[in-house]
């Protein structure tokens, strides 16, 4: 069951494999609530909301004993995954009815494909993307950036130094603040090693790969 699909371009996770097995037999209004509980997890809800409905599945699925229990968690974990990498698409070079196609062709039934496809590109996705932005660990922003030029005249064991120092202070997002000093020479060597990655960048993008 390797995928050659846009949404699992390498291979498809074991939990959506089990996902796509147990839908065969599965209730469409089950389905839905296990994309509604998803959503709500990939908005950010945690806690004993989402306890409370995962119990509330288990109980609707009948699912008593230790092992139907876990196979339940894992079709939700499908779900999660599923999702994931769908709304990953971007909605602009995919058609929906496309999805819907690759989506039947991994296996799952075409209805829940359908499902699926409403979630990508239903009206809620700006709010489902921005929600997923917001949720997403990140390293700390540039805040602000301030600079100077230090000459140092003399120092205790010469005279004359007259070393110029480029004091570079910086504010992140966090509040933190970094202060470093950069020889001049070091500093005309950042310039060009940013100005060079500038031009990398720059050129990776005008290259036909990425333009698909």
């Amino acid at each position: 069951m390797e995928s050659q699909s846009n949404v699992f371009p390498a291979r498809i996770p074991p939990e959506v494999k089990s996902l796509v097995k147990a839908t065969r037999t599965m209730d469409k209004a089950f389905f839905r609530r296990l994309i509604k509980l998803a959503l709500g997890y990939l908005h950010g809800g945690e806690g004993a909301g989402q306890e409370a409905a995962m119990d509330q599945l288990c109980v609707l699925s009948q699912a008593t004993t230790e092992e139907q229990v876990m196979g339940v968690c894992v079709q939700y974990t499908g779900v999660v995954s599923l999702l994931k990498a769908v709304l990953r698409l971007s909605t602009v070079t995919t058609r929906q009815d496309a999805l819907v196609a690759d989506l039947t062709s991994l296996g799952l039934p075409g209805e829940f494909a359908v499902d699926v496809g409403r979630v990508a590109f239903g009206a809620a996705r700006p709010d489902i993307d921005r929600q997923l932005v917001a949720n997403t660990p990140s390293l700390p922003t540039l805040a602000h950036l301030s600079w100077r030029v230090d000459v140092t005249i003399s120092t205790s064991w010469l005279s004359r130094v007259l070393e110029p120092l480029v004091v570079v202070r910086m504010e992140t997002s966090t509040g933190a603040s970094h202060i470093f000093q950069i020889p001049i020479n070091k500093f005309h060597l950042l310039r060009f090693t940013v100005a060079s990655l500038l031009h990398q960048m720059g050129t990776l993008q005008a290259a036909s790969i990425c333009k698909k």
